[in-house]
């Protein structure tokens, strides 16, 4: 959601709210109590602009009487009465919010398969039986990993419309990851390759993140990562670097879009 938007929003609303009213900004509890309309209206106008996005409507006029009523305490509706109706409008934001997510995963998911099914068709493309597929860029002669390496990548993750979720090499650093860590596809991939090795791979969702939208990665995403497998390390390099990160660590590394397993 935009700056603008909001503001826009915020603007209307305060426009209404305070329409008739004057108030100079001079002593300090004014400032104080000034700020708190403000903080309350743009979290209303927030509110009003997400819902509005699914086409729910709201009456702008009713939403500044019962802003003011409350102020007063002299609200139409009782406290029963309003906790219903706003149950009801979140019932119903719910529904919709749910049918739209179904209605992108689904697209997400068939854009995935007509990409895998062109993709296959390239004659340097190797579709493993879990449905990777894997096409070498340059050679390796180095070793290959194993499922509990740890392994030094760099790779630029990328969604089917070509938008860049992560990328190692804009760091300038290699991602120093454990691969019983990492998502399956590219476990899978990686261990297919040799030091020094670069290759391209097509992870289908169910090899990836899923149908779970995961930071800028969304819901049934078919993924594509360009690894480079810098290097395998040797046990012992980093001590217990291989047993599995923390529910902390996999929070951060999700954070940072790092390519590892979904929680």
């Amino acid at each position: 959601m935009s700056g603008k938007k909001i503001s826009i929003g915020l603007f209307l609303f305060l426009c209404l709210a305070t329409e008739g009213f004057t108030v100079e900004l001079k002593t300090d509890v004014q400032k104080e109590s000034y700020s708190m309309g403000v903080s309350t209206g743009a979290y209303i106008a927030n509110q009003l602009f997400e819902q509005s996005e699914f086409g729910v409507k709201a009456d702008m006029e009713a939403v500044i009487e019962g802003f003011m009523d409350a102020l007063k305490k002299k609200q139409k509706l009782s406290d029963e009465e309003v906790i219903t109706h706003l149950n009801n409008r979140a019932e119903g934001l719910n529904k919709i919010s749910q049918e739209r997510f179904k209605q992108q995963l689904n697209t997400n998911l068939d854009a995935g398969k007509k990409y895998l099914a062109t993709n296959a068709k390239n004659k340097h493309v190797i579709t493993t039986k879990s449905g990777l597929q894997y096409e070498k860029i340059t050679e390796g002669k180095g070793e290959k990993p194993k499922p509990e390496s740890i392994v030094l990548i760099h790779y630029k993750g990328s969604l089917l419309d070509g938008t860049v979720f992560d990328n190692t090499y804009e760091r300038k650093q290699p991602a120093h990851l454990s691969m019983i860590n990492v998502v399956d596809g590219l476990q899978e991939g990686l261990m297919l390759m040799h030091e020094g090795e670069k290759a391209k791979l097509v992870i289908p969702s169910e090899l990836a993140y899923g149908n779970a939208d995961v930071q800028a990665i969304p819901a049934g995403s078919t993924v594509i990562f360009e690894v480079e497998l810098v290097k395998v390390l040797k046990p012992g390099a980093l001590n217990n670097s291989a047993k599995p990160l923390s529910e902390e660590a996999k929070k951060e590394a999700l954070e940072t879009h790092q390519p590892l397993k979904k929680l």
